[in-house]
């Protein structure tokens, strides 16, 4: 205990995984339309993450796939839409979950994918789609998402002070 008698500021614990799924879902079902916030939250916080920009874009698309990918197959080995839900609780629970962190670990890596469906033209499709998405692509997904205009700004503010402390050092 501090001088006062109370305590000090105890940090408030982690939210558990299941827990943020089971408020999550709770959400949704007491309120239907907070699912495109959610999803479109998720998504720029999976692009932000990844720097912003055509990398991070790439993740996102190569993530939202490979999830489709899952969701799909599932899909198609249920018997019926009853034990298609019913296995979709039980699996979200158990494998999903582990299924969404590999699919997120895989998506990162989507270059490489890139190049081994496409070969060597995969190299051009990367340049090009690099040129198209700077020039073309990123000014207008940044208009209609500007939360990726104001994290790509605060990472540039950021490297700006990292290197400028490097410089102080020396």
């Amino acid at each position: 205990m501090s001088e006062t008698g109370k305590h000090p500021k105890r940090k408030k614990p982690r939210e558990g995984w299941i827990a943020r799924q089971v408020r999550t879902a709770r959400e949704i079902r007491r309120e239907p339309r907070s699912a495109i916030t959610m999803l479109r939250s998720a998504a720029v916080g999976l692009s932000v993450a990844r720097g912003g920009g055509f990398y991070g874009l790439g993740c996102l698309v190569a993530f939202v796939v490979l999830e489709v990918r899952l969701f799909t197959g599932e899909w198609a080995e249920s018997t019926g839409v009853s034990d298609f839900i019913t296995g979709q609780v039980l699996e979200f629970i158990l494998r999903i979950g582990f299924m969404s962190f590999l699919n997120g670990f895989l998506a990162l890596v989507w270059p490489i994918y890139l190049l081994n469906w496409l070969g060597g033209a995969g190299l051009l499709v990367l340049l090009g789609g690099y040129l198209v998405f700077e020039r073309v692509l990123r000014p207008l997904v940044e208009e209609h998402i500007p939360e990726l205009k104001q994290a790509r700004a605060q990472a540039a503010l950021k490297k700006s002070r990292s290197t400028m402390g490097k410089r102080k050092r020396r």
